[in-house]
This record gives structure tokens, C-alpha cells and sequence, in this order.
């Protein structure tokens, strides 16, 4: 009895999310301008001797992202890539 309950309740979960992210992605796609540009500041993180670690400043880069919940059409969403500006590329 209590795992028919789980499996109901997964499925149910799973069905959720399921149609969440269809509906995202129908509202990003029919939206007029469903994505924006980010300045997203990158910085190398270059291993040295003696387990330092040095930090190098390079161009800033622009990155496409799309207004919704879920990453779609190859691109991250808005909500996250604009709390995230900051990206530590790690060198050696």
C-alpha cells in the first residue's frame, strides 16, 4: 500500500515537471523577444607551484540567454546567467 502511494506521488512529481517545462518552452517560443545579452566577466585561474593559484583578468564576454525557467534552444536561462557574471576557467 505505502508503495503504490510513493509511485503515485513520483509519477505525479515527474508529470509535473513534465508539463512545467513544456509550457516554458511554448512560452518561450512564442514570445516576441524571448532572449537577452549578459556581460559575463571571465577570469583564468592559472595553477601554480606549491598548490597557489594565480588570477588573470581577461575580456569580458556577451552571452545570449532566454527568458524561462529551463534552459532551451541552447541557451541558459535569464534568471541564472544574470546572478552568474562571474566564470573561473581553469588553466594547468
Amino acid at each position: 500500500m505505502k508503495r503504490r502511494l510513493v509511485w503515485r506521488v513520483l509519477l505525479a512529481v515527474i508529470a509535473f515537471a513534465a508539463v512545467l517545462y513544456g509550457c516554458d518552452f511554448v512560452y518561450a517560443w512564442a514570445r516576441k523577444a524571448p532572449f537577452a545579452d549578459v556581460h559575463v566577466e571571465r577570469y583564468l585561474e592559472i595553477a601554480q607551484h606549491f598548490n597557489k593559484v594565480g588570477y588573470e583578468r581577461t575580456d569580458p564576454v556577451t552571452e545570449r540567454c532566454v527568458y524561462s525557467i529551463y534552459p532551451h534552444f541552447g541557451y541558459a536561462p535569464c534568471w541564472y546567467l544574470m546572478r552568474h557574471t562571474v566564470r573561473f576557467v581553469k588553466i594547468g
